[in-house]
């Protein structure tokens, strides 16, 4: 527990006063909630024995949370929310009570484990929100307008799978069918349900300075890093060179674009990107900067008219630091951590192979970084020659249980196929594992060619590296040949796929953000 007016805010104040509170709401009926929400909630956490889909324990208590926060305690800042669950901790912790004062709007957080299902959560509260603003509920208080912000292309993609549909892999075409919202999970079918659900879908492309905002529901997915604002610095040279007169950055164009709009609902997928302390030079984050700019505007432009501005942010790693001085969001009202999800059996079970000498090495004197180049010209260290030993072994470790795990499969009746994902500490290391591997045979006396191994990482030519992310599809096609999948930092959040079986990590994982990530990739 965080002591007295330190530091830091290490604990979850808002998960420990909500738990109770929350379970006992929820076990009496839901009362106080709007005729609308109350129509999901029968429909959604009441199904019948029968049916085919229903929502997860911890994705039912995140989003009833969610909503508990939004209409029962009815706080309009994250501040008015401490105040009634936990108002002692504002004034036992300074930085906390500093940090709460400077969010002007509802802010929340769900930490959920990865393979826990957040983006059935996210459709859940995108589908609560949008109904009740349809039938006019509470008027102001919701929204069927969204802002999804995700941290990279996998992330991105993984949701254009949800709200558009999984791509064909033969044709490269979305397959409209297969998106989440069409499953009968998320809405009733008929006349007052999803004959009403219309949503515009909207990719960071299709906003621009022209673009006409759209007169009816609409969700626009993009990334965060498109939030760059105008520089509110300039020197002289700018001013008489004419350097500052630039194109108008993409954060402006989606201010302007949004601020149109009286109400927003802004769901941040893998929020942990977005969140932290100011950068080193004092300056503040990108998104807090561009989140404080949408507000504002929204207020300027709309005035007594203004309705929701509401900020729900899903991350499995909600925190920065790493052992005793991590510290978590104080937004975070849920918890569901990977421990429950592997009790629960909703992510594999986790496995630790211990290193084991195979030709009687000494584990202790191993090296399991790569061997390097003495350094030149005043560089720290030299350039990466080859694999070390210690490389190696886990390596073989590795493959080794792959292909045990292979040949348990099929003796089991199993019909999949496990994989590999080998992630190093650079893009020439990943090179030189998949030349590794070409000198290897499987179980079956085959050499690991290219049609086993993928490699992926920043340094391929963008064309190579746009058929390398399709060919990640194959991880999960049971009949590819595809085994070994070789990263440096690309497949982290979003990369969802769930024949990983074996994970071999051939860098330094000292911080907890990164080690969880690892692991949660391979636990799907």
């Amino acid at each position: 527990m965080a002591k007295k007016n330190n530091q830091s805010f290490s604990q979850l104040y808002l998960v420990d006063a909500l738990k109770g509170e929350v379970e006992a709401w929820a076990n009496q009926g839901w009362h106080g909630v709007t005729q609308t929400t109350l129509e999901l909630f029968n429909y959604w956490f009441k199904r019948d024995e029968d049916a085919t889909e229903r929502f997860h324990l911890c994705q039912q208590r995140a989003i009833e949370t969610l909503v508990y926060c939004h209409e029962i305690l009815q706080a309009k800042t994250l501040q008015e929310a401490f105040e009634r669950v936990a108002p002692e901790a504002l004034y036992q912790h300074l930085p906390l009570k500093q940090e709460v004062e400077t969010i002007p709007f509802p802010k929340y957080a769900l930490k959920m484990a990865t393979g826990s299902g957040k983006t059935w959560v996210l459709a859940a509260l995108l589908v609560w929100q949008y109904f009740n603003r349809l039938n006019d509920e509470r008027p102001g208080n919701y929204s069927f307008r969204f802002l999804v912000v995700t941290p990279g292309h996998e992330v991105l993609n993984r949701l254009l799978d949800s709200f558009k549909g999984k791509r064909d892999l033969k044709t490269d075409n979305r397959m409209p069918e297969t998106s989440d919202y069409k499953r009968s999970l998320f809405m009733p079918d008929g006349s007052r349900w999803r004959d009403r659900f219309h949503l515009d879908i909207l990719e960071p492309n299709d906003v621009k300075p022209n673009t006409t905002p759209p007169d009816g529901p609409f969700v626009f997915i993009t990334n965060w890093q498109q939030f760059r604002l105008k520089s509110t610095a300039s020197n002289l040279w700018d001013k008489f060179t004419g350097a500052d007169v630039e194109d108008m950055p993409r954060g402006e164009i989606i201010a302007d674009f949004l601020s149109e709009y009286p109400d927003l609902v802004i769901m941040n997928d893998e929020a942990h990107h977005v969140h932290g302390k100011k950068a080193a030079t004092g300056e503040e984050l990108v998104w807090r900067q561009f989140m404080n700019v949408l507000h504002n505007r929204l207020k300027e432009n709309h005035q007594e008219e203004q309705g929701i501005f509401l900020q729900i942010d899903f991350s499995a790693t909600p925190f920065y630091g790493s052992a005793e001085k991590r510290e978590y969001f104080p937004h975070i009202i849920y918890d569901y951590d990977l421990l429950n999800a592997m009790k629960d059996m909703l992510v594999k079970q986790l496995f630790l192979e211990q290193r084991q000498a195979i030709a009687g090495e000494s584990l202790d004197e191993l090296e399991f970084r790569a061997e390097r180049y003495e350094p030149e010209g005043g560089h720290k260290r030299g350039e990466i020659k080859a694999l070390s030993a210690g490389q190696k072994l886990l390596l073989d470790i590795g493959r080794k249980k792959l292909e045990q795990l292979t040949v348990e499969f099929k003796k089991k009746g199993i019909n999949k196929k496990p994989v590999m994902m080998v992630l190093c500490e650079d893009t020439k290391v990943a090179d030189l594992t998949a030349e590794h591997f070409t000198k290897l045979t499987d179980e079956n006396g085959q050499y690991y060619d290219k049609n086993k191994v993928l490699v992926i990482h920043s340094d391929l030519p963008d064309k190579e590296l746009f058929e390398t992310r399709k060919n990640l599809d194959r991880i999960d096609i049971d009949d590819d040949p595809l085994r070994v999948v070789v990263s440096v930092l690309m497949l982290r959040e979003g990369f969802d796929k769930n024949n990983i079986c074996v994970t071999v990590v051939l860098r330094a994982t000292e911080a907890d953000l990164l080690l969880e990530q690892i692991v949660g990739r391979g636990l799907r």
